[in-house]
């Protein structure tokens, strides 16, 4: 039966409120009384603590993440205490875990919690220890919102429990756990967490869980090697090609198709995550036109090795007569412009014209259809594969058809352009 709200152990823990029961603890919230902060406590459950020779088993295994204190996204054992019957871990409170933020997380933020938890077990590994069951549960919110993974040596331990009280066999969640620890526990290595960041990651970006379904369909398919995994641009189109390569390695069914260390695996996601994950800056440019330049702004990624210096086109475009339309780079960096017009102008030249700057790239323009009015001309800037400006540049031209001789007593209309770029 739990312990009652008031309930005080050691004459300091002051228990607040019931979190819930496992196989081998009970877990509540309470009150440090001479400290006046919150702290969980983690109490083998009685029958299970009196068991001598396992209890001792649990402490050296506890005892053993105590070299983890030193990492900011490690949560590790603060204390073990005992008072009579009781025999308590305490921990610090951490109210929220990832699986309540799940549908918030943007791209940014999914892939820095996910090199946050590799860094994590980059020192745990050093330290010979392994996870084992790393699931969106674990990965509770500390401080100002910073991912910490939690619970380090719990699976060894409730691995240990099933079999010694013959309880049924412990395993993780199937979704996130790798093929080989649910065909034996002694089986989980290093890869193992590695795959289940993989399937971290899948979750933070899909919004699914990997293979969704029923938990003991998804057990027996994953022991037996047959089964299939939506990739993850199937259900978000937005993830780029290289993220979902980088998830379905790490999530490869093979170890030694994994990446086949935590450090590894850091490194591939640092190449891409900083052209995946972009930070904006205004940066001003010049557009030339025949009544005048004009000063415009474009919010364009931060930090590139080149930038825009100015655009230089007419105002306006006649049926039939080429338009040319130049955008001048400087810097040292390599890119690429990509341009898309209206379906009834065509382009002397292919779409799309890598650069490296400085440099001018440019095209000449025909109308093939008789539309008249104004039209955008939109312009895409890229570097590496990646995306450079927030939104798209457009450009306006007001096509009209190429005036016709002038007969006797016809009255010539003329234009007056205004305002573009400005």
């Amino acid at each position: 039966m739990p312990l009652q709200k008031g309930f005080v152990l050691s004459r300091k823990y002051e228990i607040v409120d019931f979190i819930g029961r496992g196989l081998i603890f009970e877990v509540y919230k309470a009150r440090h009384t001479r400290l006046s902060k919150d702290v969980a406590l983690k109490i083998l459950i009685p029958e299970i603590a009196s068991d001598l020779e396992f209890t001792r088993f649990v402490i050296r295994t506890i005892q053993n993440t105590a070299s983890l204190d030193e990492h900011p996204h490690i949560s590790w054992v603060l204390d073990i205490d005992k008072d009579g019957i009781y025999i308590y871990f305490v921990l610090d409170y951490l109210p929220k875990d990832l699986g309540e933020i799940m549908d918030e997380l943007d791209m940014e933020r999914a892939l820095y919690i996910t090199l946050s938890i590799l860094d994590a077990l980059k020192y745990a590994h050093s330290k010979g220890l392994i996870h084992k069951d790393i699931r969106p549960s674990n990965v509770r919110l500390g401080e100002g919102d910073e991912p910490v993974l939690v619970d380090f040596g719990m699976a060894e331990i409730a691995a240990r429990a099933a079999l010694r009280f013959k309880k049924t066999a412990f395993i993780p969640p199937p979704n996130y756990t790798a093929p080989e620890q649910i065909k034996s526990f002694e089986l989980a290595d290093h890869r193992s967490d590695i795959y289940s960041v993989g399937a971290l990651l899948y979750h933070m970006l899909t919004k699914k869980p990997p293979f969704e379904g029923d938990i003991k369909q998804i057990y027996y398919q994953k022991l037996s090697g047959k089964y299939t995994l939506a990739s993850p641009r199937s259900l978000n189109p937005s993830i780029p090609k290289d993220l979902e390569d980088f998830i379905l390695r790490a999530m490869d069914p093979d170890p030694s198709n994994r990446f086949q260390s935590v450090e590894e695996m850091m490194d591939a996601l640092k190449g891409f995550s900083g052209r995946i994950v972009k930070r904006f800056v205004s940066l001003g440019f010049e557009e030339r036109r025949p009544e005048g330049s004009f000063r415009r702004s474009v919010e364009m990624e931060e930090n590139l090795p080149f930038s825009l210096e100015y655009i230089e086109c007419g105002s306006v475009m006649k049926i039939n007569e080429p338009f040319k339309l130049t955008l001048v780079f400087s810097g040292e960096g390599e890119g690429r412009v990509e341009i898309k017009v209206p379906e009834y102008i065509s382009l002397s030249s292919l779409p799309a014209q890598n650069f490296k700057a400085p440099c001018e790239v440019s095209w000449h323009l025909i109308t093939t259809k008789e539309s008249y009015g104004y039209f955008d001309i939109e312009v895409r800037l890229m570097y590496e594969g990646y995306e450079v400006l927030k939104e798209p540049l457009k450009i306006p031209v007001l096509i009209f058809p190429i005036e016709a001789k002038e007969k006797k007593g016809t009255k010539k209309t003329s234009f007056r352009i205004f305002g573009f770029g400005g």
